[in-house]
């Protein structure tokens, strides 16, 4: 037998309701965790559960036993703005909410509808006001968060001297960093653009905010024509390195070698934009760069330093001359495979597809055009560094070999 539904709140009792209502949330702006904290209020008054959704239907908070997926489940079926469904045992109201930058949903649940018929409405509307508040106050915090965080990081890139460096780790220290413990710099560049934008800062920013990760990061050019970067500081820790091997699917990454003198930034930021172009260049000769790994001066070997160092127009007029002499592309080919496969000649057979004679053959015509034996330690030494970037670009891009 249906129960009988209530009376509806004459316009006193509204806003009687309203402004009690509103007085019992209004608390929950004043904590240290507002929304769930708003949303447990919520949850007492409809005697029921209350639940926060983002526009993907991740739960941004919640308090209560109703059915969490079914109810989104309801609300992607659908683009209205309310909703009012039963859902097994429950009531539910549906509301979505345009804030500043997003979509969000709120739902309310509960096993007494006639809780909902009364003060269903008012919910919701007290809700959303205090939602959009909530979330004004979050979002100028991230604001002024950011800026602090840009304008400390680019101090520290302007340079320290030893005299203030205590005070620099006071400030890190508000953005948790541990106090005078390594860190790293970074220097990050797009895959899908010649230019970093806001959108990769905001979403680099999400990411460590999800990680829980300190991190200090801001838009850098290096001159007024050069294309933009994110420059980062992260501290050095095993939750940083998964990180940093993270952002390899969408970024290209450069990372200074660790260090724990702030007095080393300005250096370490250069370390890292060097870093940075070395990657630019793997991924140029990558036939797929996102398979690339972060950059990391420290592991980078001798022979990726030195021509890190080198002047790039010289580089390449070095490289064309060691080359020149092997004019046939497919005897460059050949030897850049037989470089990549370790100088094994059954590998590289196996690679081109071709006997191993044929290998051999034509590393004989190479030695001829190069005038030395290529098992010569300064031939080999020659031929790797001119093909160096074609390597690493090859190494990125190929299976490892099996091994046993």
């Amino acid at each position: 037998m249906d129960v009988p539904a209530p009376p509806p709140l004459s316009e006193t009792e509204r806003l009687a309701a309203s402004l009690d209502i509103t007085n019992a949330l209004l608390s929950a702006i004043s904590t240290t965790d507002p929304l769930p904290a708003l949303v447990s209020r919520i949850s007492a008054l409809c005697h029921g559960t209350a639940i926060v959704y983002d526009f993907e239907g991740s739960v941004v908070a919640s308090t209560g036993e109703a059915p969490i997926q079914l109810i989104w489940n309801e609300i992607a079926q659908t683009n209205r703005r309310e909703l009012d469904v039963p859902i097994g045992r429950w009531r539910v109201l549906t509301r979505r909410v345009s804030l500043r930058d997003s979509v969000h949903v709120i739902a309310l649940a509960s096993r007494t509808p006639e809780t909902l018929v009364r003060l269903g409405e008012i919910l919701l509307d007290t809700s959303e006001r205090l939602l959009g508040a909530v979330h004004g106050i979050q979002y100028g915090a991230s604001r002024r968060d950011r800026r602090d965080n840009e304008q400390l990081l680019a101090s520290l890139h302007d340079g320290v001297l030893p005299a203030r460096e205590h005070r620099f780790w006071a400030r890190l220290a508000q953005f948790r960093f541990p106090a005078y413990a390594s860190v790293r710099a970074l220097e990050l560049a797009p895959f899908d653009g010649p230019s970093a934008t806001e959108a990769h800062l905001d979403h680099l920013a999400q990411r460590a905010r999800a990680e829980e990760l300190p991190l200090l990061v801001m838009l850098r050019r290096a001159d007024a024509d050069a294309p933009a970067t994110l420059a980062a500081l992260v501290p050095e820790s095993e939750a940083s390195a998964r990180w940093i091997d993270s952002l390899t699917r969408t970024l290209l990454v450069g990372a200074s070698a660790p260090f724990a003198e702030l007095t080393r930034v300005a250096d370490s930021a250069r370390e890292a934009e060097t870093a940075l172009g070395i990657a630019r260049r793997w991924a140029a000769s990558a036939e797929a760069p996102s398979f690339l790994e972060p950059t990391r001066m420290d592991r980078i070997d001798l022979a990726t330093w030195a021509l890190a160092h080198v002047d790039p127009r010289q580089l390449e007029q070095r490289t064309v001359a060691a080359l020149d002499p092997i004019r046939s592309p497919q005897l460059r080919e050949t030897l850049a495979v037989y470089l990549a496969a370790e100088q094994s000649i059954a590998r590289t057979a196996e690679q081109l597809f071709v006997h191993p004679n044929t290998v051999r053959y034509r590393l004989g015509r190479i030695e001829a055009a190069i005038g030395a034996p290529i098992a010569s330690a300064f031939a080999v030494t020659n031929l790797t560094l001119a093909l160096h970037a074609d390597l690493i670009g090859r190494r990125a891009s190929e299976p490892a070999p099996a091994t046993g």
